[in-house]
This record gives C-alpha cells, sequence and structure tokens, in this order.
C-alpha cells in the first residue's frame, strides 16, 4: 500500500523519538532506550498470522533493525494456535515470554485484570514528548480500571462489495440504507442477470448472518443485550426483534436473495466470492481479505459503507493489539517498538488497516477499498456485548437460530423473537 506522509500527533512519538529511561539504561543514537550500560536490548515480538501473510510485517521489523542498532527485534510467530492468549499468560506468569505481544481485541481485559500486561498508557505518560492514546479506534477493547493495557494496532470491519459493471448495468446506485437495499437487490434479482444480494444466512451456531444481523438492529436503535444500571437485560423489545427478522425474511420473500443462500454458513463462501467477482452477484458484505480474494478475479468489485454504515455505532470494529509483558526487562524499549508499529511509516508495509485515526484519514487506500476507510471511524466494537455475561458465540448462536427459523417458515416472527427474548433472558440469569 501506498500512504501519504503521515504529519499527526504520533509520528512526532514514533520509534526514532526519544523515551524517559529509567537510570539503568542508556539512549541510542534515534533517542530509543537502550540496556544498561549502553548494551543492545533483545526484544521477542510474537504475532500469530500465517508466516505467508506476514512478508510485510518482517520487512516492518527488519527497518527497526536497520534503524536501531540498539534496540534489536526478533519476529516470533505463533501461526494457528487457538490458546494463544492462554500460552501468553502461562508464560508471563513464569517470568518469560515475549516482550511484545499480538492480541485479539478480546483478549486484553483478561490479560489485563491479573496485570500480566503492562498498562500501556503508564508508558505513553513517561514518553517525551508524551504519546497520545486517545487517538485510537477500539481503545473500549483495551480499557480497564481506567487504564490502557495494550494500544489498538490493527482494524477490520465488513463494507459493502458490489460488481461495478452489474450496478452500472441495473442502473442502480448502491444502496446507503437497509430499505434501499431490499428494494434495488429485488429490482436487480428481477432482472435475471444477477442475484441482487447475497449472505451467509444458513441457522447454524457460526453461520456469517451474525454480522449483518447486528448491524441492521444496531442501526435501528437496539441490540441483543444491554447493561441497564449494573443489570444486564435483553437489548431489545419483542417486537424490535421481529421487526429485523421480517426484514431479513423480506430479502427470501422479494428476490433480492435467493434461498438457497439460507444453507450458506460462511461469508468466504465461494457462492458470494466468487459469485460478486463474477457478476452472477450484484452485492455482499465483506471483510479486507475476503475482498481482496474477489479482486484477485475480478477488478471490477468495488466497495462502499454497508447500509447505515456511517451512522456511529452501526457496524462492527474487529482487530488486533499490542501489549507488552509485565515480565520484560526493557518495557521503554518495548514500548517505543510498539509506536513505530503503529506509525504511519509501519503501515506502507503492513497490509491491514491502522487503528491509529490519524493514520487511518491520511492512508492512500488500495484501489476499490475505499468503503473501508469511509466505515471504520464510524464503527464500534463487540464490547457491547463482550463486557456482559453471556459469552459472544452464544448470542451468534441464539440469534442465528431464531432468524433462520423464520426464513424456513418453522415459526412466525413474532414467535420466534419472543421465544429469544426469553433465551436471552436465561442466558443473561446464567
Amino acid at each position: 500500500m501506498r500512504r501519504r506522509q503521515f504529519l499527526g500527533s504520533l509520528a512526532a512519538a514514533t520509534a526514532l523519538a526519544a523515551t524517559g529511561c529509567s537510570s539503568s539504561t542508556g539512549t541510542s543514537s534515534s533517542g530509543a532506550s537502550t540496556g544498561a550500560g549502553g548494551q543492545t536490548v533483545k526484544l521477542v515480538f510474537r504475532q500469530f498470522d500465517p508466516p505467508t501473510e506476514i512478508a510485510g510485517l518482517t520487512k516492518v521489523v527488519d527497518s527497526w533493525n536497520a534503524a536501531n542498532p540498539k534496540i534489536q527485534v526478533k519476529l516470533e510467530t505463533l501461526a494457528g494456535a487457538s490458546d494463544y492468549a492462554q500460552q501468553f499468560s502461562r508464560e508471563a506468569n513464569s517470568g518469560s515470554g515475549p516482550d511484545v505481544v499480538q492480541l485479539g481485541f478480546v483478549n486484553v481485559k483478561d490479560l489485563a485484570k491479573p496485570k500480566i500486561l503492562l498498562p500501556v498508557s503508564d508508558l505513553a505518560k513517561k514518553s517525551q514528548p508524551e504519546t497520545p492514546v486517545d487517538k485510537f479506534l477500539a481503545l473500549d477493547m483495551n480499557e480497564f480500571d481506567n487504564k490502557t493495557w495494550a494500544l489498538p494496532w490493527t482494524v477490520d470491519t465488513f463494507a459493502m462489495a458490489f460488481n461495478d459493471d452489474v450496478m452500472k448495468a441495473s442502473g442502480r446506485q448502491v444502496p446507503t440504507t437497509w430499505e434501499d437495499l431490499r428494494d434495488s437487490a429485488a429490482a436487480i434479482s428481477k432482472g435475471g442477470k444477477a442475484a441482487g444480494f447475497v449472505f451467509a444466512a444458513a441457522s447454524s451456531a457460526g453461520a456469517g448472518q451474525w454480522f449483518a444481523l447486528n448491524y441492521y438492529m444496531w442501526s435501528k436503535g437496539f441490540a441483543l443485550v444491554k447493561q441497564d444500571g449494573k443489570a444486564w437485560v435483553p437489548g431489545a423489545s419483542t417486537d424490535q426483534l421481529a421487526s429485523a427478522m421480517d426484514y431479513f425474511n423480506s430479502l427470501f420473500t422479494s428476490g433480492a436473495t435467493p434461498k438457497s443462500f439460507q444453507t450458506v454458513e460462511q461469508f468466504t463462501d465461494p457462492q458470494i466470492v466468487t459469485g460478486v467477482a463474477t457478476g452472477t452477484a450484484a452485492m455482499a458484505l465483506m471483510p479486507p481479505q475476503t475482498l481482496r480474494q474477489a479482486r484477485g478475479t475480478s477488478q471490477k468489485v468495488m466497495t462502499a459503507p454497508v447500509p447505515d454504515g456511517l451512522k456511529d455505532g452501526s457496524s462492527h470494529l474487529g482487530g488486533r493489539s499490542l501489549g507488552i509483558n509485565a515480565a520484560t526487562k526493557n518495557p521503554e524499549a518495548a514500548w517505543e517498538f510498539v509506536k513505530y508499529l503503529n506509525s504511519a511509516k509501519a503501515f506502507e508495509s503492513i497490509p491491514q488497516y491502522p487503528a491509529a485515526t490519524t493514520v487511518l484519514k491520511a492512508m492512500e487506500v488500495p484501489a476499490g477499498e475505499e468503503g473501508y476507510q469511509k466505515q471504520l471511524p464510524h464503527s464500534r466494537s463487540f464490547a457491547r456485548y463482550i463486557n456482559g455475561p453471556v459469552p459472544v458465540p452464544t448470542l451468534q448462536k441464539l440469534s442465528c437460530a431464531a432468524f433462520g427459523a423464520v426464513y424456513s417458515g418453522q415459526k412466525t416472527s413474532a414467535q420466534s423473537a419472543k421465544e429469544l427474548v426469553d433465551a436471552l433472558a436465561v442466558a443473561l440469569k446464567g
């Protein structure tokens, strides 16, 4: 990716900025902290993406090492490990483990509570100049006990992917509301050349429709659960959930979405990805990596915000954070490296979207991906669910099954909505 030069506050505090150091450390020629007596600091940075996907990150680490001979970083890959957070926890508790670790947003608070991580907000205050940590997306997923325990690093969401040729041939604009999506998609389907809108609508526990369901509900002002004072309660009435079920069912009854997609479980299914790429489908919701697969087949695949996606809180914000091991012997050096990984310079090589808002705003995104750049600042994390007592997979299982029962005709929307509210109430009671 090419990026415009970033001149915001973070750039002034990236890897080449000076930090406050303890008396046992020195500073390298770049201003970053070094080991006692000017010795070289050796850090380990652990990440969990597959080795085939980290060429850009490897380049970034190599660039850091070339520019900072007194702070050398070893890149360690732990790909495919589902318990990477637990493994890090075990290591840190024994005084070992990597100095800097990549984490999913959902892992940070569990590691912050036992103080396995160092609070980066404390390190930021010691920086010279002080590093602002309030200009990042998804801070709510990284905060605990009035401190920030990891720095958000990369973010992702779903955007509306569409085949530009199909949309132009239909004479329709990319829809900006859910109602317009249904009507435009139905009209395209009736043309007979392409399905208007396709999504993974299976009722299985991990079905991809989960994201679309929540985007719709959030845009209408309700959610599956919510906090009411100190208590957690169902976040929607029976009528609200029934209206959402009626909307998604109308995609099938209107012809906007072929009924065959009621058996599709994943948003990465070839019927969706290849469909939009080849023009047998006009529109679908896709995260960046899936969109890039589609564009690998056809450059006619473009993006726009999802319906109501420019309304704050109407789409989700996923991503990764960078944490610092509480057992590290070189916290200041680790913090300098974390700041560098969040800099505009680093994201010239990292093919993902930055959590740093100023970097995100200034970056030149790859062709066709403009929808993500527009939407990400308005997206919000799943903290609204994760902070509650019901695990997110349980919420996904209950909601996908309830909506699916309406699509199949097994239940009316009123019946299924009431059962879902009741099931949520039971789950919240534990």
